[in-house]
């Protein structure tokens, strides 16, 4: 699960007021330099015409996962403080009650720390787009926080960072930095493109979409181009649906049916997770003079959005969908014999 830039407060905390590292310097992405041939959306593409192209966070993909963690953490802190309670009236004695009033902090800190790492995920927004006006060369970005970052595309210094994630590894994205006027201070920064599965290439990939979008005189048709495109991302104006819930959880191993079975557990847990989250947060809505700024044609042909991706094959979404069943019958299936077991 990778949080990273995504503070215990809702704002984001990536690191600013500081100097550019040597890395950072080195791996600096220019923008009149190709950085793959083929380049893809990486399923991080919401909305695409001629004026913009609309992205998700890079929380987006994991979400459910610290809603499902969280709220396990939490189960377990309550049940023991229901068991405790429940054994010390059972005992009558001054002993139970003792006994209870000793583990009591232990579990209540459990809890609480359930709770904490549900609200990564749980009454937040839906996503935070971030739309790059290809006419005006603007950014905008919306930020945990509520907050809108508005920035030239040109101003930007761009580079690749890797992330250590305890007990994950690493991560890759594309950062975006916005520089004072002395050109080496850091004064606040946002993630403009991310790949879960810490693929570098496919993150070059990525960024190559998002760099011929708005650098390539015909960047709107590169990006338009059936090879180019996933699908675009259900979530203009709308909450993702549980349909979409379980495509995008199981597309983490897509077109492997054995593994997308093996691990249907866990994603059943996770597509509960992102289900309670998407329910439980706003949806996102741009400021009036953001959407002022990027009024699209309405006779404009690559004006695409998840209404153009058609219907889903049994591959996209009917064999993740009896996965899902039979990962959330075995999950309750344990949980049953889990409480069997100490009942």
């Amino acid at each position: 699960m990778d949080l990273t830039g995504f503070g215990k407060d809702g704002k984001h905390n990536y690191k600013i007021d500081r100097p550019l590292t040597d890395e950072e310097r080195v791996s600096r992405l220019k923008l009149d330099k190709q950085a793959s041939t083929e380049p893809m959306d990486g399923l991080s593409v919401i909305k695409l015409n001629s004026t913009y192209l609309e992205l998700v966070d890079r929380w987006y993909p994991v979400r459910g996962f610290a809603a499902w963690q969280g709220g396990m953490i939490f189960l377990l802190g309550v049940a023991s403080l229901v068991a405790f309670g429940w054994l010390a009236l059972d005992m009558k004695n001054s002993s139970g009650w003792i006994s209870f009033a000793m583990a009591a902090p232990i579990f209540a800190f459990f809890s609480w720390i359930g709770c904490k790492g549900m609200r990564f995920d749980i009454f937040r927004m839906t996503h935070y787009p971030i739309r790059l006006n290809r006419k005006t060369r603007q950014v905008h970005v919306t930020r945990p926080g509520d907050t809108v970052l508005t920035i030239p595309w040109d101003a930007l210094f761009l580079c690749v960072r890797e992330n250590d994630l305890p007990l994950f590894g690493k991560s890759v994205d594309v950062r975006a930095h916005v520089l004072a006027n002395d050109g080496e201070t850091v004064i606040d920064t946002f993630t403009l493109a991310y790949y879960e599965f810490r693929d570098k290439e496919k993150l070059m990939q990525l960024w190559e979409y998002i760099r011929r979008y708005m650098q390539e005189p015909d960047g709107v048709e590169q990006c338009d181009r059936e090879e180019a495109v996933t699908l675009r991302l259900p979530v203009d104006g709308r909450r993702e649906g549980l349909a979409f819930g379980i495509v995008r959880t199981f597309a983490m191993a897509a077109n492997q049916p054995v593994a997308q079975l093996i691990g249907s557990p866990i994603a059943a847990l996770t597509i509960l997770g992102r289900w309670l989250a998407m329910s439980t947060s706003k949806v996102p809505a741009w400021p009036a003079e953001v959407e002022a700024a990027c009024q699209v044609d309405p006779d404009d042909p690559y004006r695409k959005d998840w209404r153009s991706n058609g219907e889903y094959g049994f591959h996209e979404l009917g064999w993740p969908a009896i996965c899902f069943v039979v990962g959330l019958a075995a999950v309750v299936a344990g949980l049953w014999w889990l409480f069997s077991v100490v009942m």
